[in-house]
């Protein structure tokens, strides 16, 4: 498809990108399902995460070196090794703000927030992001850069059901605004990752989540006291609790498949998420 491209507004071919990296929906796949279903359709089943028309093939290159850079050196020696300790480099900036301003183009897609006159300014987030992407260009007015890794819950004290399923399975990305629009953040979560910005407002005052342009440490366990960040979590856990359930045909199916290898399945990381949920409910 012939188009514009994004990160260096020129024309060219455009490749089918996905928004969030694919390495996420393939381990999300390779552990807990062969397919996966939407919040806006769980009767549909799908398998791969949703892609848009964004970026030329050097663009796509210049991501996908830094993440396989993410996925090598962070991603799954957390994931599978349970590694505590990372040192990075200026890898890990771009690699991020890379995600978070994809999400961005696709969230200014959406009505409510394209006309919306007090995200007008969200134009100039994307601008300063691509310009930082395409030429290193250092982002002097929209450079905080968090991220958070999230384990198992053993146990919580909250009303939610999917506690443990929302921390350490589901792929989430929108924009986070408070009521009065005094704090505004990209977010992005994918399994155990959660990463934001804070475009707008006070930025999250925690050493343990911030990260650097520069070489550095990610140091595991984090702490994280944020009380815009914590309510916003909190409800979009509720959301999942509230989400539309499949309907018994789709169920029927669910269960199907869940039967085939019911020991293996109880062993995956899905698997041990329900658990882990089920149990906190009793």
């Amino acid at each position: 498809m012939k188009g514009v491209c994004k990160l260096y507004n020129i024309e060219a071919e455009l490749r089918n990108s996905h928004i969030i990296p694919k390495f996420a929906f393939d381990y999300l796949k390779k552990t807990g399902g062969k397919y996966m279903r939407t919040y806006e359709n769980p009767n549909q089943r799908v398998q791969d995460g949703p892609k848009n028309y964004l970026l030329s093939e050097k663009a796509e290159q210049e991501f996908s070196k830094r993440e396989r850079w993410f996925a090598n050196r962070i991603f799954l020696p957390y994931m599978k090794d349970n590694i505590q300790r990372f040192e990075y480099d200026d890898n890990l900036s771009y690699f991020m703000i890379s995600v978070l301003w994809r999400v961005l183009l696709d969230q200014l897609k959406d009505e409510e927030i394209s006309i919306d006159p007090k995200l007008n300014f969200l134009s100039d987030v994307q601008e300063e992001w691509r310009e930082f992407l395409s030429d290193l260009r250092y982002p002097m007015n929209f450079n905080d850069l968090n991220i958070f890794l999230t384990s198992r819950i053993e146990s919580h004290n909250s009303n939610g059901i999917n506690v443990d399923l929302y921390m350490s399975r589901i792929i989430d990305a929108t924009i986070v605004i408070n009521d009065d629009y005094s704090t505004v953040a990209v977010y992005v979560k994918f399994l155990r990752f959660m990463i934001w910005s804070v475009v707008k407002g006070e930025r999250t005052n925690c050493t343990d989540v911030k990260i650097k342009f520069s070489d550095s440490n990610l140091v595991l366990p984090q702490e994280l006291k944020d009380n815009f960040f914590g309510g916003f979590i909190q409800n979009r856990i509720s959301q999942v609790d509230d989400m539309e359930k499949p309907n018994s045909l789709q169920q029927e199916k669910i269960i199907a498949e869940l039967k085939k290898n019911e020991t293996d399945f109880w062993n995956t990381d899905a698997g041990k998420s329900m658990i882990s949920d089920f149990r906190n409910q009793k």
